[in-house]
This record gives structure tokens, C-alpha cells and sequence, in this order.
């Protein structure tokens, strides 16, 4: 009986705005043949998956997620290669590299001898793509810098990006708002509030916020329908396209000397929606960014090279070369790289950040040591005995990630609430506009208006939602 081998695949989502969206991913990854689990949490925009390796791969399922109109952010890295003779060599490594799990695209270049690499941060680390050009046959010089902040570097695009959106909206969307109030309260002359030019001046300033600000609402709404849901992009998407709609259909009538729409026109309202709306989309940006600082946290207290002795000889080696059996020197006041057992000497070691306590450790012949750990006063030799993914703290840090990627009960309950939120929320505000229309002796444009407060009102809860 062949044995069912379960792959677990962590991947960082971008594009999801409200728990909609979490579920839309959730249900088109669990249709997938050979899925046995798919969890999305839109707090650190994680998806965990557990697949049957034989029946489905780690492209296909991001594929699925692409299609759904998401994505998985990627990062990219520069590693110099030594070793490369010719183009024949620079082909070999490229195809090694593309073949790992995890890289998107590679490209290398004989002529400085660099690999340019975009992978995805969660499946592939520094020591991945070392070994696979040595499994090439070549070596990946160690390059400088943290590849754990990769997905950091990913997400401060999109909190980038968000802060360059609500700035322009404010921009425009403000002017347009207190020009609006004022001619409303009588703030402005006579001449100036009854100019034939003004709705078009609050048109002018309205329209980059409608089509430049709230595109990414336009494309968020019309993704979530695509996958048979509703999110918060579609009630904002709706309610301010309605009162921009309205208000051009209102000049557009004027140009013609018809007036059935009346002469009120409602730019202010679509640009203050979606003006609104970018603050909390950015908030929420800089939000998510702050989920996965337990992780760099605990990543910042490894440390980065080791000194060992190998061939009679002490030399300082990256973690990645570690292999268990080799013997560490560790000095006064240097972290111990990994997890060992002493073999010479006498010292004492602060576990704080394992056990919290305070107080240093004794440590002599034979006692165990744990990675991460600060050496104090003696210096020691010790022999590794785990390294990579066996270590405390890799095993620490991987139950971080399980527990930031599972769900709290009170999740799926908003999971299963959002699932009809949006729905009803749209099917209120048309009642609502039904029935001011046609029970109500106010006409279209009240009816309009309390159509469009009931979309726009909705629109904060589901984002509490989310």
C-alpha cells in the first residue's frame, strides 16, 4: 500500500482587504484534489496548507491562488556564484535554481557571476539556494543581510503604496469637501455659489480620487464576485460610484438644458468615501505588518557565524554549514550558535530568553546548551548536536507560526458572518431605495441618498470584521 506523504506549505498572501477574502481563498484551495487542509488568516496574511505531495505541487497551489485574484508576495536576491566556466555552467545553475521549491524565476549571469533569484520567503531561505549551487556544483558566496526580512520588504511596499493613495485622495478629496460644505451653508458669495462652473470644478477634483484612489476598490470588488462573494470593495465601489454617477448624469443634464435630475450634484460624498476608506486601508497595512514581528524577533537572537574547528584549525562558518559532531569555540559575551553538549571548559550562560530567568546558568563538562543563549564568563568548546529546523529555537519559532496561522474560534465566526454581510448589506440598501422611491414622497434623489448612506455606513463594519 503506497504511503500518502502530507506537505505543509506556509505562503504570504497580498491583496486581501476584508474576511471575505480570506474565505474566498480558503474555499478555492479546499477544492483542490489532494488538499487535506487550508486555513488563511487575514491578520498576517498567512495561508497554511497541507497537501498530498503526490498529487498536487507547491506552484500549483499558488497558481489557484492567482487565479482567484490574490497573490504571493515574493522577494528577490542577488548571490554572487563562483565557480561558473562558461554559459553551459550558468544554464545548469539557472535550471538547478528554478527547480527549487519555492523560486519563482532565475536568472544567472556568467559575466559578473551573479544569480538574480525571486523566490517566495516562506519556502526559501540563504541556506536553500547555497545548497542548491552546490548540488550544481558550484558555490553561493554568503551574502550580507537578513533574507528573513524579505517578506518585511514585501509587505512595507504595500503599506508604500497605501500611504501614497490616501495622500492623494486627501489632496483632493478635502478641497472638494469643504467647497461643497461651504456653498451649502452659505459660506461662499452669491456669484460664486450659483456659477454654472462649480459642480464642474468639484467634478474635476472628484474624478482622480473616483478612478486613481478607488481603482484598487473597482478591482478588489469585481475579483471577490468573480469567486461567487462579496466583500467590502463592492460596497465601496457601489456607494461611490452611485453618488459620482449621479452627479455627472446631473452635469451631463446640464449641457443639455435638462434638469429632471436636479441641479445638486454629490462629488463631495464619492471622494470623502473613498478618502475614508484609504485610512483605514492604511492602517490596516501597517497593521498586518506588525503580526510577524514575533518571528523577526526571535530570528534577530540567532547568531550569524560560528566559530569551529575543523582540520585542526578554529575558522568562523555560517550556521548553514553546521553539521552536528562539529566542535564550537564560544568566547565571553558570544551567543551560542546552536544546540550542543560542553566538551571542555567552564562557564556561565544566560537562558533568559528561553527560560526568563534571570540569573546566569553554570555550565561545565557534559551539560547541554541551547542556540541563541549568551555566553558569559568563560570561554568553552561544545559539541552541535542539532542544527537548521532540529534546534529549540527553530522549534520554537515554527510553533509561533502554527499558532499566528490557526484560527480563534470568535475568527470563524466572523469568517461565517462576512460569508453573507456584504449580501444582505446590498440587498438592504436596494430595499431601502425601493422603498423611498416608491412609498416615499421625497423622490429619486432622497431615495439615492439613503441608498447610499446605508452602503456607506455598512462599509466601517465590515472592515471591523475583517
Amino acid at each position: 500500500m503506497p504511503v500518502t506523504i502530507t506537505n505543509h506549505l506556509t505562503l504570504p498572501i497580498t491583496g486581501m482587504t476584508c474576511a471575505n477574502c480570506s474565505a474566498a481563498i480558503e474555499r478555492n484551495l479546499s477544492g483542490l484534489p489532494g488538499v487535506e487542509r487550508a486555513v488563511v488568516n487575514l491578520a498576517n496574511e498567512r495561508a497554511a496548507v497541507e497537501y498530498q505531495a503526490e498529487a498536487l505541487s507547491w506552484s500549483e497551489i499558488v497558481s489557484k491562488i492567482e487565479n482567484a485574484g490574490y497573490g504571493v508576495a515574493t522577494a528577490q536576491a542577488e548571490i554572487p556564484i563562483t565557480g561558473m566556466s562558461d554559459d553551459n555552467d550558468a544554464r545548469s545553475l539557472q535550471k538547478t535554481l528554478e527547480e527549487w521549491p519555492g523560486v519563482t524565476t532565475a536568472a544567472v549571469s556568467l559575466g559578473i557571476e551573479r544569480a538574480t533569484v525571486d523566490y517566495i520567503p516562506t519556502m526559501v531561505r540563504q541556506s536553500d539556494l547555497r545548497r542548491a549551487a552546490k548540488a550544481a556544483g558550484f558555490e553561493a558566496v554568503l551574502v550580507s543581510g537578513d533574507f528573513h526580512d524579505a517578506e518585511r520588504m514585501a509587505r512595507q511596499k504595500e503599506v508604500t503604496k497605501q500611504r501614497h493613495l490616501l495622500f492623494v485622495g486627501l489632496i483632493f478629496a478635502v478641497p472638494t469637501l469643504v467647497i461643497s460644505m461651504a456653498s451649502d451653508f452659505g459660506l461662499l458669495s452669491t456669484s460664486i455659489s450659483t456659477a454654472t462652473w462649480l459642480p464642474w470644478m468639484l467634478g474635476l477634483l472628484a474624478t482622480p480620487v473616483q478612478f486613481y484612489v478607488g481603482w484598487n476598490y473597482y478591482v478588489g470588488g469585481y475579483k471577490s464576485l468573480r469567486n461567487a462573494s462579496a466583500n467590502m470593495d463592492v460596497l465601496v465601489a457601489m456607494g461611490s460610484s452611485v453618488a459620482y454617477g449621479y452627479s455627472v448624469a446631473v452635469l451631463v443634464g446640464s449641457v443639455f438644458g435638462w434638469h429632471g435630475l436636479g441641479t445638486d450634484v454629490y462629488f463631495e460624498t464619492a471622494a470623502i468615501i473613498i478618502a475614508l476608506t484609504r485610512i483605514g486601508k492604511y492602517f490596516e497595512a501597517s497593521a498586518k505588518g506588525r503580526a510577524s514581528d514575533a518571528i523577526k524577533k526571535l530570528l534577530g537572537l540567532q547568531a550569524r557565524t560560528a566559530s569551529a574547528i575543523r582540520d585542526g584549525l578554529e575558522q568562523d562558518i555560517g550556521l548553514d554549514d553546521l553539521v552536528s559532531g562539529d566542535v564550537i569555540v564560544v568566547r565571553p559575551g558570544e551567543k551560542i550558535p546552536v544546540d550542543g553538549v560542553v566538551i571542555e571548559g567552564k562557564t556561565t550562560v544566560d537562558e533568559s530568553m528561553l527560560t526568563g530567568e534571570p540569573l546566569a546558568v553554570e555550565k561545565s563538562t557534559g551539560d547541554a546548551v541551547v542556540g541563541a543563549t549568551m555566553n558569559r564568563q568563560g570561554s568553552f568548546k561544545f559539541e552541535v548536536t542539532k542544527v537548521g529546523s532540529e534546534t529549540t529555537l527553530a522549534q520554537i519559532i515554527r510553533l509561533v507560526e502554527a499558532a499566528q496561522s490557526s484560527k480563534a474560534p470568535i475568527q470563524a465566526l466572523a469568517d461565517r458572518v462576512s460569508a453573507i454581510f456584504v449580501p444582505v448589506v446590498i440587498a438592504v440598501a436596494m430595499l431601502t431605495f425601493v422603498g423611498w422611491y416608491w412609498l416615499g414622497e421625497s423622490g429619486l434623489i432622497r431615495a439615492m441618498v439613503n441608498m447610499v448612506s446605508v452602503l456607506v455606513i455598512a462599509c466601517p463594519c465590515a472592515l471591523g470584521l475583517a
